[in-house]
């Protein structure tokens, strides 16, 4: 959280030295994305989410991939923005990473790689290793939900019903996140060892904690596109009005 405030400042000071204008206030939604990774971090979340309960590292999964960074790129200002339409390398860096289809592979690779279980297994053991997953899911969630949220780099062809099929591909038709639900669901084992051998909470197996978890995927990952489908709508709706 303090590496998003450091350079959320850092960015909109240097659009205001630009500008010759003073910073612009934090936007409400921005705060409000704060609060989503304040609450996904601590407890309870935070605490039984980090190798207690499947279940619940989900709905972490949840709000720092796809809650939390649409809120927080709300408090992105078109000044700020006027800094990525230069030519140095970290304007180019950043126009490249989030064009919409490298977007939504690099959003589904990293998805991928931390829910397999060998690799949940090594690092959810460590804070270092638990840390580096939440870093890769924010990360991850901020380049998916650039293209949708942002128009700089600016792209002619991807209108509102591309936006709206991006976020169909990408999070109730994935066929990265169906076959993890499926694992998760269908699977006759638990597949994580870091929550099988957790201590457990009455009234809720490893195997039955796992299944809510895939749950959780399949049925969150929709609302959230739901949502999403819905402001885009209606927003073109009223911008062709």
């Amino acid at each position: 959280m303090g590496l998003v405030v450091w350079g959320m400042r850092r960015w909109n000071r240097a659009a205001a030295r630009r500008t010759d204008t003073p910073p612009e206030p934090a936007h409400p939604l921005y705060v409000l994305g704060l609060v989503v990774l304040w609450l996904s971090l601590d407890w309870p979340i935070g605490s039984l989410g980090a190798g207690y309960l499947a279940s619940v590292h989900m709905l972490q999964f949840l709000l720092m991939a796809l809650v939390a960074p649409p809120l927080l790129l709300r408090g992105v200002t078109p000044a700020m923005l006027q800094l990525l339409e230069g030519e140095s390398r970290v304007a180019r860096f950043a126009r490249g990473l989030t064009q919409p289809l490298v977007a939504l592979v690099l959003f589904n690779v990293a998805v991928l790689i931390t829910h397999v279980p060998g690799v949940v297994d090594t690092l959810m053991v460590s804070q270092a290793g638990s840390l580096l997953i939440d870093l890769i899911w924010i990360v991850a969630g901020i380049v998916f939900w650039w293209p949708v949220m942002l128009d700089v780099p600016h792209h002619p062809r991807f209108a509102p019903p591309l936006r709206m099929g991006y976020l169909v591909v990408g999070l109730m038709f994935s066929p990265i996140m169906f076959g993890l639900v499926g694992f998760m669901v269908y699977s006759a084992t638990p597949l994580y060892g870091v929550f099988e051998l957790a201590p457990r909470i009455p009234g809720l197996s490893a195997q039955e904690d796992l299944q809510l978890a895939g749950v959780m995927m399949s049925i969150g990952g929709a609302f959230i596109a739901f949502v999403g489908l819905t402001i885009i709508f209606f927003r073109w709706s009223r911008n062709s009005a």
